[in-house]
Parts: C-alpha cells; structure tokens; sequence
C-alpha cells in the first residue's frame, strides 16, 4: 500500500512539473495587501493583489481560472489616468470600480472575459486615480455602490 502511494506522489509531481514547465505563462509577483471598503454604516477589508508599476499594470487579472468573490486587484497610479481596461486574456467576469484621488468610487462597470484578438475596452467617464477589479457581482453582493470609499490598508 505504501508503495502505491509513493509511486501515485511521484506520477502526480512528475505531471505537475511537466504541465508547470511546458506552461509559457508567469503571472507576476504582485505585492499583496488588503482593502478596506466602507460606506454608511458597511465595512468590508479584503485581500488584494497591487498592480503598482507599467508591467503589473498590463498583466492584471489575465490568465486566472477564478478568484474568489472577497479578493481584488488594486491598480494604483501616480497621476490622475484616463486610459482604458481591457479583457485580454481574462477568463472570468469582472467588476471594475474608478475611483478618485479622494478615494471615493465614482463609476463601477461590469467587465466581460474576451480570448478574442479584438476586445472591447472600459472607459471611465472621468480620469481616475484608482481602479479595483472584483470579481463579478462583488458590489451587488455587498451593497457598495457609486459613492463608497476605500482605504488602503499594507
């Protein structure tokens, strides 16, 4: 019996290895934090991935099967921004709130996956300091809305 299971640890390992290394995808060592969403009353502090730099910027949430529904990724810029998001390569819905340098969210959108060579991009109506990507229906589930702020909490 012993034996079996060695044996089915070192198939299991080999295959990882061989799926890991045959893989060309790296997803980007994002620093970590947590975040703190509140709005009258309602508060909620999640984990949060940081997308801080050009690179980190671009890779987002691509190639993720899932994240859970209390988890996000915080892009953070250093000037007010009015660029687009875009979902390349993004297998799961996403919701994405624009928020100001105030820290006050002004715009949430819902954000669909998009394997396609031709994806739409997201636009705030209005430059932003801040984007946070959820996952889809995040703001639905907790009652955050337009207006709701956040707090970055390392």
């Amino acid at each position: 019996m012993k034996k079996r299971v060695v044996l089915f640890l070192l198939v299991s390992m080999l295959f990882l290895s061989i799926q890991i290394s045959s893989s060309d995808i790296k997803i980007p060592n994002f620093p970590k934090g947590r975040l703190r969403i509140y709005d009258e009353g309602k508060e909620l502090i999640i984990p949060i991935e940081i997308a801080n730099r050009p690179e980190l910027w671009s890779f987002g949430l691509m190639f993720r099967e899932d994240i859970p529904l209390e988890y996000g990724m915080l892009f953070i810029f250093p000037d007010d921004e009015d660029g687009g998001f875009w979902m390349k390569n993004t297998y799961i819905p996403l919701d994405i709130a624009f928020i100001d340098s105030n820290k006050t969210i002004f715009n949430i959108q819902r954000m669909l996956p998009c394997t396609d060579e031709n994806c739409p991009v997201y636009y705030s109506p209005k430059p932003y300091r801040y984007a946070l990507e959820v996952k889809a229906g995040f703001f639905e589930r907790f009652g955050f809305r337009e207006g709701s702020k956040i707090q970055i909490l390392f």
